[in-house]
């Protein structure tokens, strides 16, 4: 069956470079129907194997593979607890180039130079500049946004949340058991939880940043073979995001229940 898109060519018109270091985020559905509908075929693999090749020895994947099961049911297990984070991550979880890290919450599959660097961080604080966070952080990352508004998906938002230590968040801990390769072990994890107190719904990011990122190249937004596609550099809106929410300008402001 012939392909929907070239994949090859989808990556180079991205406009990442070779040996970046990349997130994505992605919600491939509308895309996913529209080969059906074409009686095309749309394989994530073989996309995801592009952007390995295009980015090369050095450079460095990393796909959000989130997961609620560790605060709900009090267990993750490495090799099975499916990801929140979209098909993308549940298709990838026993891929042989990706590994998986250790956060039990907010864990991510690696593939690239960094993955043994990456998967080795062992940080209980969710958020930490110590994580796969702040790994594309202060490795100049980028996050790539593949039909999803980076605006709904940037999570790097939170650890400027705490950063600086904003009123409608705290650190909780949360305790339960971590399974990997047959073994149990005990495991206490932290994040930067919305107060209920307060009955905070989630974090908001004004629609008017966009025009400041994109004044100063930090997002670039593009339609490719009808998908739409969004790059942020990561560590310069990390630190917009910072000056922010210490000056109270109001881009980035909680959102209470009604």
């Amino acid at each position: 069956m012939k392909e929907i898109i070239n994949y090859k060519d989808f990556v180079k018109k991205i406009g990442i470079k070779r040996n970046d270091k990349i997130m994505i985020n992605s919600n491939f559905l509308n895309i996913m129907i529209l080969a059906k509908k074409k009686q095309k075929n749309f394989d994530l693999i073989k996309l995801i194997e592009a952007f390995l090749d295009f980015l090369g020895d050095n450079g460095t994947l990393i796909i959000p593979a989130y997961s609620w099961d560790f605060i709900k049911k009090k267990t993750f297990i490495f090799e099975k607890t499916k990801s929140i984070s979209g098909s993308l991550s549940n298709i990838l979880i026993n891929h042989k180039k990706f590994s998986r890290t250790s956060n039990p919450i907010y864990s991510f599959l690696v593939a690239g130079k960094d993955k043994k660097k990456i998967c080795s961080m062992k940080h209980k604080d969710s958020f930490s500049l110590n994580s796969p966070f702040g790994y594309l952080i202060k490795n100049n990352g980028k996050n790539l946004f593949f039909d999803i508004d980076y605006k709904d998906s940037f999570t790097f938002v939170h650890l400027a949340e705490q950063k600086t230590k904003v009123n409608y968040r705290f650190i909780k801990d949360f305790t339960g058991y971590i399974f990997k390769n047959s073994k149990k072990r005990k495991n206490t994890t932290s994040m930067y939880s919305r107060n209920l107190e307060m009955e905070v719904k989630g974090t908001k990011i004004d629609k008017k940043l966009d025009k400041i990122l994109m004044k100063k190249n930090l997002l670039i937004k593009k339609k490719i073979f009808g998908i739409n596609c969004q790059i942020v550099d990561i560590n310069k809106t990390f630190k917009i995001m910072i000056d922010d929410l210490k000056s109270e300008k109001k881009l980035i402001y909680p959102i209470f229940k009604k």
